[in-house]
């Protein structure tokens, strides 16, 4: 069969951020690998001509059960193994036998039975410090499995603020190629310090670049909503009013996913009194939240990383998978709508993300046996993602530096 479009599959898929992008970027994207119901859901009301395979990838871990769902070989492989187990937003001790921290060892599997001649595999930055029971690098092990399949392995560090995503957001990709070289990171085409005027701290590689882009430059055209308002589809309001608006609409003439959470009266009274860089631990103790089952007494916790006023004129703060609770909207009293994190992640507008806005905590759902409700819902699956945007720079730079050209799809 020829394609004129080199072929990337995408597992650990999520809601499709990766893919998305390498798609965007010319590439075919025949398959997706998936555990998760809702975020299946979503990648294919999005893309009705892919295949999505909804299973879980240990199931999957000989050479004849994978080159049975995938007929050709892929040029590259991409995939994001979750990263709770490595991750340095939760608790300091991380369980060194925590199975999500051997995922990577199934998706290593899928490259040596598929052979791509590249492979990109994304990860949180406190990968980069976490260790084994041994005391050995869980990074070295990382590349230590891929260099033994016959890849040459990179590591980059890289901010999606700094490929046109209106975000900070630095994720680790272990990046393995056949060439048998470095391939390097891609070129950078926005800086952070040209959003300061008076910085002296530009580089000569930053004279060229753009000015990063902003929160408001990302979702100042959306339609303002209170608490409790909007819906899952409605009109435009405003026309687009920059460059970036007018990309990541892409055409399209609903807005989906733009409904506001149902805040209280009080909790709109909290928020009035929080300014830009501000959160919840700065009110004053009389807005504070009162204790459960405590008679109305004010609660003495405070939580720094909860509800936090965005700076309009900055690049938003990392968009993570809670984030319905991150962050308040930096002019209006109420916590992001999960249409305002898909703009900062970069998914287009017509990009619908299904299943239940938001979800209680997994915990209580195994607690209480609701196991129907026991997936990705919206802001989860947004937040998860690799920004499309960074992702079509990370795919146009491997195009070019593996030359990948139209070709005969061998069969597997």
């Amino acid at each position: 069969m020829i394609t004129n479009q080199p072929v990337a599959i995408d597992v650990f898929a999520g809601a499709g951020g990766f893919g998305l992008g390498f798609k965007m970027a010319g590439f075919s994207i025949p398959l997706s690998f998936e555990i998760d119901a809702w975020a299946c859901d979503t990648l294919r009301y999005n893309h009705p001509g892919m295949t999505v395979i909804q299973n879980d990838i240990r199931d999957f871990n000989t050479a004849s059960s994978v080159k049975e769902i995938c007929l050709y070989k892929p040029d590259i492989i991409i995939g994001g193994p979750p990263c709770q187990g490595f991750s340095i937003a939760g608790p300091a001790e991380k369980d060194p036998n925590d199975p999500r921290n051997t995922l990577f060892i199934n998706f290593a599997q899928w490259i040596s039975f598929l052979e791509p001649k590249a492979f990109v595999m994304e990860n949180v930055k406190g990968l980069l410090s976490r260790k084994n029971s041994e005391c050995v690098k869980v990074i070295d092990i990382i590349k230590k499995t891929f260099e033994e399949l016959g890849y040459f392995v990179e590591v980059w560090l890289l901010n999606s603020a700094e490929y046109g995503v209106p975000q900070i957001r630095e994720r680790v990709f272990i990046v393995g190629n056949k060439l048998g070289r470095k391939l390097g990171i891609p070129q950078k085409t926005h800086s952070l310090n040209l959003l300061d005027t008076n910085s002296c701290q530009l580089s000569f590689e930053e004279i060229d670049l753009t000015p990063a882009i902003s929160l408001w430059d990302a979702i100042s055209d959306l339609p303002a909503l209170n608490a409790c308002e909007g819906k899952e589809e409605q009109l435009y309001i405003l026309e687009f009013q920059n460059h970036y608006q007018y990309w990541i609409r892409n055409c399209s003439k609903i807005l989906y996913n733009h409904v506001a959470m149902e805040h209280s009266e009080r909790l709109v009274e909290r928020f009035k009194q929080i300014k830009w860089g501000e959160s919840s631990s700065d009110v004053a103790k009389e807005y504070r939240a009162k204790r459960r089952s405590g008679n109305g007494e004010l609660s003495d916790k405070t939580y720094d990383q909860n509800n936090r006023r965005l700076n309009p004129y900055k690049p938003a703060h990392t968009i993570a998978a809670s984030f319905y609770a991150n962050f308040v909207h930096p002019f209006q009293h109420r916590n992001l709508t999960a249409r305002e994190g898909a703009r900062i992640q970069s998914f287009p507008d017509n990009y619908r993300f299904l299943g239940k806005k938001t979800v209680v905590s997994h915990k209580l759902l195994q607690r209480e046996n609701r196991f129907n409700e026991k997936f990705l819902c919206q802001y989860n699956q947004i937040g998860n993602a690799v920004p499309p945007l960074l992702a079509k720079a990370i795919a146009v730079h491997l195009q070019e530096k593996l030359q990948l050209c139209p070709q005969l799809i061998e069969t597997l």
